[in-house]
């Protein structure tokens, strides 16, 4: 059987401070891509806030709860139009915490909610990490999502796989930020190689959307990316600098053909857990004979 679906990667420019821009941008590109009959959107990190917070009550005042804030209810109703669904970043305010989350919306509203475990820089000022990792179950597949500088860390793709995911969401907000090379001549920034390395090393599909422009001196790298489960993009990278829509149609079917390397290799069960220990080993003895 064939599990064919198309999926989206939503390149655009939030603003901080400016929640009804960055409302209308996430619910035009949704339907955008929607309407392009793309059953799974991902939007950047942070879309519902923008990024470069000035101190604590600018991040305070942008963070909204992940069952009431207007960017969920925004997005439900696109995804009820089209009976599809929307990953999008957002910054969750939880009692007294807040957190650099991804939230999964479908038709009838948010599904479920992953909370960013590495936080970059200058988001450990603004927020707390998270504590676990997320899937959820979509008609069409078995959804998981990391933010960023998640992807940095081989752990959290390797879990959401070996816990079924087929399809890992990347809101995220790469920036020129501490990089010696922002893109290469090809227009690929690193980002783009973590996603492939990801994408092979676990035969997942990897949607990364980024965000573009300059924020309070921050440069956004865009080049967002779809890559198969071969390690291989099937769309991008986007441009360095402009708002850009990719689409790609995937078969799920092929997550698993693809972990099956050869007739006798799985990526999965050919792991060794028991042997991915260290063991340091002894010093070379040192001669003290003269001459020897």
């Amino acid at each position: 059987m064939s599990r064919r679906i198309r999926v989206a990667a939503a390149q655009y420019e939030p603003r901080v401070g400016d929640p009804d821009h960055n409302l209308s941008e996430a619910v035009r590109w949704t339907d955008e891509a929607m309407g392009q009959g793309a059953q799974l959107v991902v939007l950047p990190e942070l879309a519902s806030s923008g990024y470069v917070f000035e101190g604590e009550s600018e991040a305070e005042l942008s963070a909204e709860s992940p069952t009431t804030g207007p960017i969920v209810r925004g997005l439900r109703d696109v995804c009820a139009a089209h009976d599809a669904y929307v990953v999008t970043g957002i910054n969750e305010r939880a009692g007294d915490r807040r957190y650099n989350s991804a939230v999964v919306i479908g038709p009838n509203g948010l599904m479920a909610t992953y909370r960013k475990l590495h936080l970059f820089y200058d988001e450990k000022s603004w927020f707390q990490p998270g504590a676990q990792l997320t899937v959820v179950d979509l008609p069409f597949g078995r959804l998981g999502m990391i933010i960023c500088f998640d992807l940095w860390f081989p752990e959290p793709a390797r879990a959401l796989a070996l816990a079924g995911a087929e399809i890992i969401a990347v809101p995220t907000n790469w920036v020129a930020s501490f990089k010696r090379t922002v893109w290469d001549d090809r227009g690929y920034c690193q980002g783009d190689y973590v996603a492939m390395a990801t994408a092979a090393q676990n035969s997942v599909v990897m949607v990364c959307a980024d965000r573009v422009g300059v924020e309070r001196g921050t440069t956004f790298l865009g080049a967002s990316i779809i890559v198969g489960p071969d390690g291989w993009p099937i769309a991008g990278p986007a441009s360095r600098d402009q708002a850009e829509l990719l689409t790609a149609d995937v078969d799920l079917d092929d997550v698993e053909l693809a972990r099956q390397r050869t007739p006798r290799n799985d990526l999965l069960e050919d792991r060794r857990t028991g042997a991915y220990t260290v063991v340091e080993a002894a010093p070379n003895p040192v001669s003290t004979t003269a001459g020897a």
